[in-house]
């Protein structure tokens, strides 16, 4: 038994678990700090709204990303264990033509709807400069993911990681440095770091694409490549939306309904919820290109007889985590936000049950994704989006909303989960 383990941690995937595994416990302890930051240096309300935006990026950054953060991964391996093997730098270039389509097409919407997009993205009216801010952070963080997706891709988590990390521990620094943090200095800071680090790893990696990887000429026409790149992603382009929305929509509608104040009570508890899966998504990360690369190896089975185990590891770790988190809600919360956040800790410990279900959904996204083209995770996720529209429509209560926001992770991870064991039996 020991050889068989000592076996796995050498090979090749065991590496990859341990050094993502490590990556993201630190990445989480970085995500720690910024709220911790953040919400001691910021009032109840501001606090509210930097969730409300933060949310908001998100949601539109993976709009702009269009389903490539899931794509690149899929189709490098595919490409690279083809016979004979494909260029990918040509598919690169097309997914980046794509990328800049979509987010243009983004922009036009935002800007044609500025006054309703403004109370959306921001939370409030009449700040533009603030809204534009929001609009160039999600572009760079859509360009950032792009990135993140090659290094999947082509199996360098190292770099993968390493550049995830250096990301969360640069936006940590004018969190500490500035003297007067206000929202606007956030995102300011914010996007000029990340824009310089994207930079950098373009510079890099198009000069080794360049010497080492081949040109963007291809026997494939790039129309071809586009084509490709539109019928896998517009459906994760859907799947992205939902899956963001799920985290974006309770802040956002409760801000309208009860006020910034309650919105920075709940979300604590999404906080939580947010740091703690990600531990459960590293695994996913390394899946996509493992299960792809079978994929065209003709060796589904291997794939499914790694997934079956990890369920239980999952389930068992999710638990644990839950354990946690309900015994020491209290100390926690004053541990890594304050005081004035205490009213909160009920609908925290409601929502801390949403780990296991969201845990689970993590584990079977990217199988799912990488053996059918059909977008099934999008379908998932539209129905939940649906099932938490009428909850909350239903809801008046924090506690109401904490609820309805754990029937719908339960709901998530069923229906993953269930989706799965059709698929492979197909």
């Amino acid at each position: 038994m020991l050889k068989a383990i000592q076996k796995k941690f050498s090979s090749r995937l065991g590496h990859d678990v341990v050094w993502t595994f490590t990556i993201q416990i630190l990445i989480m302890f970085c995500s720690f700090a910024i709220n911790k930051l953040l919400a001691n240096r910021l009032s109840i309300d501001d606090y509210g709204q930097y969730n409300v935006i933060k949310r908001s990026v998100q949601v539109i950054s993976f709009i702009m990303l269009a389903g490539v953060g899931i794509t690149l991964p899929r189709y490098i391996p595919i490409y690279r264990n083809s016979t004979p093997p494909r260029k990918i730098a040509p598919f690169l270039f097309a997914s980046m033509i794509y990328i800049i389509g979509v987010s243009l097409a983004v922009v036009v919407v935002c800007t044609l709807f500025s006054a309703q997009m403004q109370t959306i993205i921001i939370g409030q009216e009449g700040n533009i400069s603030l809204f534009l801010v929001a609009l160039a952070y999600a572009f760079t963080l859509a360009i950032a993911q792009f990135a993140f997706a090659y290094y999947r891709g082509i199996g360098d988590f190292k770099s993968y990681n390493g550049s995830q990390l250096a990301m969360q521990f640069l936006i940590v620094l004018p969190l500490v440095m500035l003297p007067m943090l206000t929202i606007s200095k956030v995102f300011i800071s914010w996007l000029i770091i990340t824009s310089l680090l994207v930079a950098c790893i373009f510079i890099k990696e198009l000069w080794i694409i360049i010497q080492k990887r081949g040109s963007i000429k291809s026997e494939t026409p790039i129309k071809s490549h586009l084509l490709t790149i539109i019928k896998y992603s517009s459906g994760r382009l859907v799947a992205d939306f939902f899956q963001y929305s799920l985290a974006t929509f309770p802040l956002i509608y409760i801000s309208k309904v009860n006020g910034l104040q309650d919105t920075a009570y709940f979300s604590v508890g999404i906080t939580f919820v947010s740091m703690v899966v990600p531990l459960f998504i590293f695994m996913g990360i390394i899946l996509l290109p493992y299960v792809s690369e079978n994929i065209a190896q003709n060796n589904i089975m291997k794939a499914n007889h790694l997934i079956s185990r990890l369920q239980i590891i999952y389930i068992v770790s999710s638990l644990f985590v839950i354990i946690i988190l309900l015994f020491f809600t209290a100390p926690l919360t004053k541990l890594f936000f304050a005081n004035e956040y205490m009213p909160s800790l009920n609908q925290t410990r409601i929502m801390t049950l949403a780990i296991l279900p969201q845990a689970l959904y993590m584990l079977y996204r990217t199988p799912i994704d990488a053996v059918s083209v059909i977008p099934y995770n999008a379908i998932i996720l539209g129905i939940c989006i649906v099932v938490m529209f009428v909850c909350f429509k239903f809801s008046s209560t924090l506690d109401h909303y904490a609820c309805a926001y754990l029937v719908v992770s339960t709901l998530q991870g069923f229906l993953s989960c269930f989706t799965w064991h059709l698929l492979k039996k197909i």
